[in-house]
């Protein structure tokens, strides 16, 4: 079985890799993929062993991706809206994997799209562009909008961004696409108005990226536990719920030293989500 090799080792081979070694988009694109993951049937291995075991390997992979693209700009090879737009899609197969994720279980359907829409990046980069000329190479913010806002909903839904912020970045994600809009009045966007629609996009992507780090149920834990003396409960109230911590605490704690079933981790997480509730933690 073929072991992922370290994001920064991996880096720096990637960056190191000369432009001009890479003869055919073909040989591109099996240095690409095989850098990453190994090529063909070994590829596919190493992602469904790493899915199996409940991992997020596009997502670990995601600086090396970004680190390819960004060897690839300094070299000539990608013009920055490709690379900007490369990225931008990564990170939506990234949430996608991190929503699949959610449940402990990749199905067959979802492990196959995310390696198909992984081996159509790793495609456009050693096409070096996305196929279409240079007018369209930049997807416009309102096309983009709903793939958004379904990153957004995923968020909220693995508990890693609360209701509020996820309206706000909805809102302002709506506000962007009518400026992009107005700036389209003429039928064109001028060189500074692209700039700017693609450090705003940036930025609402930071936003988004800002809440990939899950909660761990232990970190969970100790925040229901900080939340119980302004919960507005009665003292009983607080001490029945003391209890019920207590003996969620043991069994995170045995959780850790084994690996829990399916049913194991979702009954763990409603036991989770219940006194949140009860203790009234928003996210």
């Amino acid at each position: 079985m073929r072991i992922l090799m370290p994001l920064t080792a991996l880096a720096t081979v990637l960056a190191a890799a000369p432009a001009a070694a890479q003869n055919t988009p073909q040989d591109r694109l099996d240095r690409i993929f095989g850098a990453l993951f190994g090529t063909g049937a070994t590829a596919d291995s190493a992602l469904e062993t790493q899915w199996r075991l409940g991992r997020a390997p596009l997502a670990n992979q995601r600086a090396s991706f970004d680190a390819r693209v960004d060897a690839d700009v300094r070299a000539g090879a990608l013009s920055a809206a490709t690379a900007a737009r490369l990225k931008t899609d990564y990170a939506a197969v990234v949430a996608l994997e991190s929503r699949y994720r959610a449940d402990g279980v990749f199905t067959t359907a979802e492990r196959t799209e995310l390696i198909d829409r992984y081996g159509t990046l790793t495609q456009v980069l050693a096409d070096r562009g996305y196929g279409d000329n240079a007018t369209a190479e930049r997807a416009p913010v309102a096309e983009g909008r709903a793939e958004f806002e379904r990153q957004v909903d995923a968020a909220v839904v693995a508990r890693r961004l609360t209701r509020v912020a996820a309206s706000r970045l909805k809102a302002d994600y709506a506000a962007l696409a009518a400026v992009e809009a107005n700036h389209l009045r003429d039928g064109r966007l001028t060189a500074a108005e692209r700039d700017e629609l693609d450090e705003r996009l940036d930025a609402l992507d930071a936003r988004l990226d800002g809440a990939a780090v899950v909660l761990t149920p232990r970190a969970r834990l100790d925040a229901i536990l900080r939340a119980l003396p302004t919960s507005g409960l009665g003292l009983p109230a607080q001490a029945r719920l003391r209890v019920e911590h207590g003996d969620l605490m043991r069994l995170e704690a045995a959780y850790a030293r084994l690996t829990p079933t399916t049913d194991e981790r979702a009954y763990l997480e409603r036991r989770l989500v219940d006194l949140e509730t009860r203790v009234r933690i928003r996210r």
